[in-house]
């Protein structure tokens, strides 16, 4: 017996499952530890922002200790890296504003670039003196990124609108340094965000308490 011989007999001993009428994809299971919660977080863009940066950081794992995959996965990764870093950009400018009572909404768009330039501003307004460099390196940083892709495409699809190649002139990328350079990134994003919410929660409390005041 050949190898297409046991192939065709695991095809029929082990037949793969197909879609059925009781099959749905958005529900709730027995096995609770896949049942995952939705909106139950204050902040969903910050959620959001650090699902993504989660899965490209298994991804990566996943690579480095199998050492497959890397030619297929490295356009999601590459892609979850960068929802990361916008989603995490627009809702640091949703709180900074906040913070200085400014009534405008998040940026809808997905250059990165001048996400980044606008989130820079409201960050030096709050703290001009903190992490100067650092700031200065993800600005080069997410320069970089913004030059391969700016709109948030060139991983998505293998070709722009035009038709012409998302990736040209690119030949390799080392997904494990990828994924320590955004690490060293978040740790500057997260703790902004913290301190934020800090201030947020300071300047909340001394609102109630100037309402309070004023009642009495």
């Amino acid at each position: 017996m050949n190898d297409s011989d046991n192939s065709f007999e695991d095809l029929l001993l082990n037949r793969p499952q197909l879609p059925n009428a009781e099959d749905q994809l958005f529900t709730i299971g027995e096995d609770w530890q896949n049942n995952a919660c939705i909106n139950w977080y204050h902040n969903n863009w910050e959620l959001y922002a650090e699902g993504y940066k989660e899965a490209g950081d298994l991804l990566v794992r996943q690579i480095g200790e199998t050492r497959t995959g890397q030619d297929t996965l490295v356009y999601p990764i590459i892609f979850l890296y960068r929802q990361y870093l916008e989603l995490m950009l627009k809702s640091l400018i949703q709180d900074a504003r906040k913070l200085q009572d400014i009534d405008t909404p998040i940026p809808l768009n997905h250059k990165i670039l001048d996400l980044w330039k606008l989130c820079h501003q409201l960050l030096v307004k709050i703290s001009p003196d903190d992490a100067v460099k650092e700031l200065e390196h993800i600005n080069r940083l997410i320069g970089e990124f913004s030059k391969i892709d700016p709109t948030s495409m060139a991983f998505r699809y293998p070709q722009d609108k035009e038709g012409n190649p998302s990736l040209p002139g690119i030949t390799h990328i080392n997904l494990r340094v990828v994924g320590e350079v955004i690490g060293k990134i978040s740790v500057i994003l997260n703790g902004s965000s913290m301190q934020i919410s800090e201030y947020l929660s300071i300047k909340a409390e001394l609102e109630s308490e100037y309402r309070h005041d004023f009642d009495i």
